[in-house]
Order: structure tokens, then sequence, then C-alpha cells
């Protein structure tokens, strides 16, 4: 191995370990949504969030670095902001379990007449959705097929 190639190898091997630009970048737009979030939960006023944003030596958030961030977010939960978790990890169920209960409610309903019908009347009135793809709750979401398959057994 000459050492152009020695070289590559190792470049390549750096850059499978460093995170993503984009990776970062939406870790940073997290966080200044979170920053955002939290200052307007805490009912801060202006003047009093450039004062939290003195003490790191910035007069906005967005001259903040990810850790400055980190900092700024566990500060505002040290005064009570809480940070929202979704319905499915509310749960502790994933991503997989929901869309697998999507399409076994949908494939059910269709085995009804106007299946497509009574289904989105269905997810309107017990997950309180427009739609069964904003369903993300899986409780309601078991609840709308037992319910399908009650109206299954009655036709």
């Amino acid at each position: 191995m000459n050492a152009d190639n020695r070289d590559r190898s190792v470049t390549n091997t750096a850059d499978k370990k460093k995170p993503s630009n984009d990776k970062i970048q939406r870790r940073r737009n997290g966080l200044l949504a979170l920053v955002h979030i939290g200052k307007k939960e805490l009912a801060l006023r202006d003047d009093e969030y450039r004062d939290v944003l003195k003490y790191w030596g910035v007069t906005t958030s967005a001259e903040m670095s990810i850790p400055e961030l980190e900092e700024l977010v566990e500060y505002f939960e040290s005064l009570g902001f809480k940070k929202k978790v979704s319905a499915d990890r509310d749960l502790g169920s994933g991503v997989g379990q929901i869309t697998a209960l999507r399409e076994r409610v949908r494939d059910e309903a269709g085995k009804l007449s106007h299946g497509e019908q009574r289904l989105k009347g269905l997810v309107k009135k017990i997950a309180k959705k427009d739609d069964l793809m904003s369903c993300r709750d899986v409780k309601k979401l078991k609840q709308i097929l037992k319910v399908v398959r009650l109206l299954q057994d009655r036709e």
C-alpha cells in the first residue's frame, strides 16, 4: 500500500466516525427549538431572556454552540421547563408497532362495507384525529382495531 492509499484509508475511517453535518444541524435546530419553547413555557420576558443569554456572552441563542445550548436547556429544566415526550414513547412502543397497527386497522376496515368511510369516522371519534396516519397512540389504535373487528362480526 503506497502513501496515497494509506492517507485515503485513514481519511475514510475518520469520516465514518464523525457525525454528519446534517445530524449536527438537526441536533442544533432541535436544541434551538427547545430553547424557544422553554422561553415561552417559562413565560420569560425578552429582557429576562437576554439576561440569561448574557451568562454565555451572547445576545441570541443562534450564537451558541451545541454544548452551550444543552446547558441552556438544562438551566430551563431547573426552572421547571419540561420537555414533551410523544405518546409513542410514553407507552414504551416503537414506531414499528404503530405502523403495524395502522396497517392492520386499514386491512381489517377494508373488509367492511364502506370500510374507508367508517374507519375515518372511527378515527375521528376514538382518536380525535382527522386521519389514521396522524394517530400515533398505540392504545387508541388498538381500540379502533377492536371496534373494527366488532363491526366485522355484526356484518
